[in-house]
């Protein structure tokens, strides 16, 4: 005596356009190409304060004498570039899990939280500019600071955009933003 016995039930199908994304199913093209950029611009500045983000170099009187700092140096006032940093890859991060875990729940839209971590950013690394400790006329900033620098206010001006397309509300008086890009 044989008893057919139905097989048990699978996952209950998603409907269609549901926005979530169903198993393997992550299509790379889906992603826009600003949302790309706001990905890299956190990759590379992250890479980025590994290397000289500070130097300072002496040579005279048969002495030659160098040091360099990264962003993760936080003597001297130097932490705030590590701060800076840290907002930039925050922005970025905000933007990646929006697009790669889309079922998880963030306190904010992840558009405005991204622009304001890469604003905040920006902001941190002009403060950086003047807020260390005086390297003398030998010393200062380097490549890896001054790169940071410009791919922090590139994406805060990306997400910005992103944040604008998608319409996004911003907090209080940035929503009165003016509307950049397309």
């Amino acid at each position: 005596m044989s008893h057919d016995v139905p097989p048990p039930p699978g996952p209950p199908a998603q409907p269609p356009n549901s926005g979530v994304p169903s198993g393997n199913s992550f299509d790379p093209a889906s992603v826009a190409r600003p949302d790309w950029a706001i990905l890299g611009i956190g990759f590379i500045v992250f890479i980025f304060s590994f290397f000289n983000y500070y130097k300072w170099e002496y040579r005279g009187l048969g002495i030659n004498l160098s040091s360099t700092w990264s962003a993760w140096h936080f003597d001297h006032g130097l932490f705030i570039a590590w701060l800076a940093m840290v907002a930039t890859v925050v922005g970025a991060a905000v933007v990646a899990i929006s697009l790669f875990s889309p079922a998880v729940q963030l306190p904010q839209p992840a558009r405005a939280l991204s622009f304001l971590a890469f604003a905040v950013g920006f902001v941190l690394y002009l403060i950086a500019i003047f807020a260390h400790s005086d390297f003398g006329p030998n010393g200062g900033h380097d490549f890896s600071f001054w790169i940071s620098l410009v791919l922090s206010g590139a994406g805060a001006v990306i997400a910005l955009m992103r944040a604008q397309q998608t319409n996004t509300a911003l907090p209080g008086p940035l929503a009165s933003l003016p509307r950049i890009g397309k």
